[in-house]
């Protein structure tokens, strides 16, 4: 079972130690945050070569989330659309050198939602993807598109919508379920889960209210996650705790990750 956390949960700004934290906490494996590859140039960061080493030596699985901040992949303005391409194959190339295998980008956005502006922005979005996935299959690094909550600027209005685009790549592109999103969407969490289940290699898990991305550790919120637990548990894929919540404690990120596992 490829489970464990992202690095926002951890509060650290050393991958080694969040390794081990994570470790620590039952896991195996570790979600880095691509925006500080942007941030900080890799300067705050210990040397790739170094993680690389350190997570094989811990049998350690490695996933990215690629930048998303001020990043909109469906972007009419050139000028944005080019800033934003390049940003994540920047961080790409960051996380080829720490050894990464699977990478979450979000869809892109637009300012209204009527046909031609989502018409253009999906074929901008089609054209991102194609570029950045070219690289990914060069570094052996799988590329996946995580659902949003739906919200008024997003791009797909529905999981079917979603689900279709994805569909176009024909199998080269993959989804990462994220629970919480799909809590706080429209259609809800189960519908959700039902059409994009065949999709999914990649999960973000975490609890909120049902009113906003909150981030919340599982045994917080309102979600109910018994009826997935068997899914979760026979699951192939790699699974991010993303509790990134600033009043989670340790003992709460570890009460999660034993839940889903099934242990006491």
């Amino acid at each position: 079972m490829k489970i464990g956390f992202s690095f926002l949960s951890l509060k650290t700004y050393s991958v080694r130690r969040a390794i081990d934290i994570t470790q620590n906490l039952g896991g195996n494996t570790l979600e880095l945050f691509g925006d500080l590859v942007l941030f900080f140039n890799g300067r705050l960061l210990e040397k790739p070569e170094r993680i690389r080493e350190y997570a094989e030596n811990k049998n350690f699985f490695l996933t990215m989330h690629l930048p998303y901040i001020d990043i909109n992949l469906g972007s009419f303005n050139n000028l944005i659309w080019k800033s934003s391409v390049d940003g994540v194959l920047k961080a790409l190339d960051y996380a080829y050198k720490i050894g990464v295998e699977r990478a979450v980008l979000h869809p892109g956005r637009v300012p209204l939602r009527i046909f031609l502006l989502k018409y253009l922005a999906k074929k901008r979005l089609k054209k991102s993807l194609e570029i950045i996935m070219d690289k990914a299959d060069k570094y052996g690094i799988e590329i996946t598109l995580e659902n949003t909550y739906l919200g008024d600027n997003d791009l797909f209005e529905n999981v079917e919508e979603f689900k279709k685009f994805i569909d176009t790549f024909r199998g080269r592109l993959k989804v990462c379920f994220d629970f919480g999103h799909a809590n706080i969407s429209p259609q809800g969490l189960y519908k959700s889960f039902e059409v994009l289940r065949p999709l999914i290699n990649h999960i973000h898990i975490h609890n909120n209210n049902g009113t906003k991305d909150e981030h919340l550790s599982l045994v917080k919120g309102k979600i109910q996650f018994e009826e997935y637990l068997g899914f979760i548990r026979n699951f192939k894929g790699s699974i991010i705790l993303e509790i990134n919540s600033l009043n989670e404690k340790r003992e709460d990120l570890k009460r999660s990750i034993r839940y889903l596992k099934g242990e006491r």
